[in-house]
């Protein structure tokens, strides 16, 4: 899945800032493990050296701000300190494939973003449990992906993705290295950001231009939507990057029950959501669905039997994968990822199941479309 980038190859830096760059790896070498009081005062005007519970009171205090942590493996624990904050009544538990649906498209309900949190289905019933411990959300989406399903996709992730919650020493001594290393590759962004200070907070958040809204949602940059457009807005997209496997694995079914027996037991209603595809993509996956070679994940979950299994857990689920989308162009940033534009389609397509609709009758279609037309015309 396209998450967030390492910085792109580095360059020499240039004399206005060349002494101050040298002057923040002089002291990064010399800090080890110490973390000084100096090397600290350096980046902090960066949010590079900022505890995660800092970085979360900062942008409850400051809700245009745009926070990004340094390693996406620190999301969920930045992310659990923000739901603390705002105590919401639905959270939406997902990969990065959630990452454009944001507070408005619920109101007046309050919601939270939890996406860019969880890969696997093991990493979904460990959010759910840290996620609603102490809260009580009263709602809770989940992004059930048949590929989350696939022994290969676990491979794939399980490991790679899974969240880092020791984020206290850990996650200062690797944020302010990865300053030092950031502002040596991209110094101009940096001077530019002394000079004036952007909503972004945290060195790849201020390079990249992107990162979490207050909401939770991502905002993408303009670089990266375009790129993202032109290069992996296809098939073959899907085809390198999704698993193949015979069929869904029972075993990875398995947090899928035990995050419905939470649920059960703290009164929290379960929905799953497949998000969409491009119209290529379906079409990619259709064809090859069969064999042990194919997307047999793909044709199995879309099977009455497990809509049949997930019912009987108590989650009903709104399977949208092959649902088509009226202008592709703006409803996705890439294959799977869908934009803004997308995201506010989806939410007019469930507000049309009275399942989904039974749960939130207070949202208006009527203010969503109203939106989509703004974010049509830009």
């Amino acid at each position: 899945m396209n998450d967030q980038q390492q910085s792109p190859k580095s360059s020499r830096p240039t004399n206005p800032t060349r002494r101050y760059v040298m002057s923040v790896l002089a002291t990064a070498a010399l800090a080890g493990y110490l973390l000084p009081v100096g090397l600290f005062r350096l980046a902090r005007p960066f949010g590079a050296a900022a505890r995660l519970e800092d970085l979360a009171d900062s942008q409850r205090d400051n809700p245009d701000q745009i926070v990004l942590p340094f390693d996406l493996r620190y999301n969920a624990a930045f992310k659990l300190a923000r739901l603390e904050q705002e105590n919401p009544e639905i959270v939406w538990i997902s990969s990065s494939r959630a990452g454009a649906f944001r507070a408005s498209l619920f109101a007046p309900y309050r919601f939270y973003n939890l996406s860019f949190t969880a890969w696997t289905t093991s990493q979904l019933a460990d959010l759910f449990d840290r996620a609603t411990q102490r809260l009580r959300p009263r709602v809770a989406i989940l992004s059930l992906d048949h590929f989350l399903f696939a022994d290969r996709w676990e491979e794939w992730f399980a490991t790679t993705r899974r969240m880092h919650y020791d984020h206290s020493l850990t996650y200062l001594r690797g944020s302010l290295l990865d300053f030092a290393r950031t502002a040596t590759r991209h110094p101009e962004a940096f001077r530019d950001y002394l000079r004036t200070p952007s909503t972004f907070v945290g060195p790849q958040s201020i390079v990249h231009q992107e990162g979490f809204r207050s909401d939770g949602s991502y905002v993408y940059s303009a670089g990266h939507v375009s790129d993202a457009r032109s290069r992996f807005m296809n098939a073959e997209t899907l085809a390198q990057t999704l698993p193949r496997a015979p069929g869904l694995s029972s075993r990875l079914k398995q947090p899928i029950a035990r995050i419905a027996e939470m649920a059960r037991s703290r009164g929290i209603a379960l929905i799953g959501v497949q998000l969409p595809f491009i119209r290529a993509g379906v079409q990619l996956l259709d064809r090859e669905q069969h064999g042990p070679l194919g997307f047999g994940a793909w044709r199995e979950f879309a099977s009455n039997e497990t809509r049949s299994w997930l019912h009987d857990l108590g989650i009903p689920l709104f399977d949208l994968g092959r649902l088509a989308m009226t202008d592709e162009s703006s409803s996705f940033v890439d294959a799977y990822h869908l934009a803004e534009a997308g995201a506010a389609r989806v939410m007019l397509h469930l507000l049309n199941a009275p399942d989904f609709r039974a749960e939130f009758p207070r949202i208006d279609p009527a203010r969503i479309e109203l939106d989509l037309a703004g974010l049509a015309g830009q």
